[in-house]
């Protein structure tokens, strides 16, 4: 299995769909699954891309050459503005799941996963059709690794610092004008201006700049993570920049810089986070910039957006869709089949490994040779069913169920490699439906839970196994839910 992301991004077209994908990138990446970017663009886009797989292809022309580079057992993300609907549906056709980006409901999909985490995304009405899955809004926000952890921004008393960044190339030339309007009425506060690798009139920059101003060029996303938090106020484009923002909780003053941004804006305005100033192209912007920098001048009000801001965007989205793709890539390939003498020493490892004891009621190390005598036992005892799990005919897990009259206890433990991603809820439904059809006079079965093991008890509520009551297992408190078949 191997991901692919196709995304498209240059001097031209701006960062920000290649910013959102790079975050994509590294969740799978984080989970050490091989993972390419192919991207339609230029050289511009390579600062970003340090220790990345990545190909610059022109993927929309030269589709023969795409098409070569994976296989029907891959997933693939695509994230686009200029692929037509015939392409995302050939896509569909040889690919396993298609992960379809999207900010506007551009197009019809075809069978995959839709993923919108704009701050509007729960908002668009996005039809009911059958094979689609939707990712929604800003729980489902992709940041960069770098945005993941917590922040320790600090809102200052009074406003030192004050932030400019309009995107990797500031497409409509707006960082010069705002700055020198700063220069001129903040000339004690220092001014820190990101220059990203499309910017065209530097100079012009250079030619505003005063002795309280920092250009800094080319910040890579830990460079941005450190502006961010060292600054009082932002001044923004209203794309992608402003879920960073709000992550770390900095008050962003925010300007749209392209009309595909007004969704956005309007939602985020909503929030009470940002402080919109209007579009670039607005007689008024500079002037409405200034008013919202005095607004945010005093602390309360800067405290209030900030604590709105890392309410909303908690940085997990792009490890949340990865855990979600990769569930249902994996859930299509279970299979369950009965133990055989072959996986003794699977289970054994299994068994014996630190995450499955430190989950048990039993918490020693097992000795292989009284596992040995278990395990001869439980082949050919009647009172059991012993399943084994595969995905992809790799080994998986095991999910048990010891019989007791009507009655089945079921213990299930997962492989490392297949734990994170929901599939524990798959695969013991998978068990459940094995064990009506094995033991038909099993009428219900019971789960002992250590009682500070919360995932278990969420596994297996969601299942509907329901509470029953508190026992003592091994000398331990436990809680016995029960599912009735």
């Amino acid at each position: 299995m191997k991901i692919i992301i196709l995304t498209e991004g240059s001097s031209l077209i701006g960062f920000g769909h290649v910013t959102r994908c790079l975050s994509l990138y590294q969740a799978f990446h984080e989970m050490d699954l091989p993972v390419q970017l192919i991207v339609n663009g230029d050289s511009s886009i390579e600062p970003l891309l340090l220790n990345v797989d990545y190909i610059i292809l022109d993927w929309i022309n030269d589709c023969d050459k795409l098409y070569k580079l994976f296989t029907k057992s891959d997933i693939l993300v695509i994230d686009s503005y200029l692929a037509d609907p015939s392409f995302y549906e050939t896509l569909s056709q040889i690919v396993s799941l298609l992960v379809c980006i999207d900010d506007n409901k551009r197009i019809s999909y075809p069978e995959g996963i839709i993923v919108n985490g704009n701050i509007y995304g729960d908002k668009l009405d996005y039809p009911t059709v059958e094979g689609v899955n939707y990712l929604l809004g800003c729980e489902y926000t992709p940041l960069r690794r770098e945005f993941w952890m917590e922040s320790d921004k600090i809102i200052e008393k009074s406003v030192r610092s004050i932030m400019i960044t309009f995107g990797g190339d500031d497409l409509r030339n707006l960082t010069s004008p705002v700055l020198e309007s700063l220069v001129k009425l903040y000339p004690n506060i220092i001014k820190r201006v990101v220059i990203g690798g499309g910017f065209k009139e530097v100079n012009i920059i250079e030619d505003v700049m005063d002795d309280n101003t920092e250009l800094i060029f080319y910040p890579d996303a830990n460079m941005m993570r450190m502006i961010m938090l060292e600054s009082d106020i932002a001044v923004s484009g209203g794309g992608q920049t402003l879920y960073e923002l709000a992550r770390l909780g900095v008050p962003v003053i925010a300007v749209g810089v392209a009309l595909n941004q007004t969704f956005n804006l309007d939602y985020w305005q909503r929030t009470g986070f940002i402080s919109h100033a209007g579009f670039w192209d607005e007689i008024n912007l500079l002037s409405n910039i200034t008013v919202k920098l005095e607004s945010l001048m005093d602390m309360n009000i800067r405290l209030v957006k900030s604590l709105i801001g890392k309410k909303l965007v908690d940085g997990k989205g792009a490890v949340r869709i990865a855990r979600y793709c990769l569930n249902k890539y994996y859930s299509k390939l279970i299979k369950c089949r009965v133990l055989e003498s072959k996986d003794i020493f699977n289970v054994y490892n299994l068994s014996n490994s630190n995450f499955v004891r430190g989950n048990s009621f039993n918490t020693d190390k097992i000795m292989f040779e009284d596992h040995r005598e278990w395990f001869k036992g439980k082949l050919v005892s009647d009172d059991n069913l012993f399943l084994i799990v595969e995905i992809d005919d790799e080994f998986a897990g095991q999910v048990r169920f010891d019989f007791t009259g009507d009655m089945a206890t079921v213990s299930i433990s997962i492989v490392e490699q297949f734990r994170g991603y929901g599939l524990s809820f798959n695969i013991l439904g998978e068990s459940i439906n094995y064990l009506k059809q094995y033991a038909p006079f099993i009428r219900i079965v019971n789960a002992y839970i250590k009682c500070d093991n919360k995932r278990s008890l969420t596994l297996f509520e969601k299942l509907g196994f329901k509470f029953k009551v508190k026992v003592i297992v091994d000398n331990q408190p436990a809680l016995n839910y029960q599912y009735k078949l």
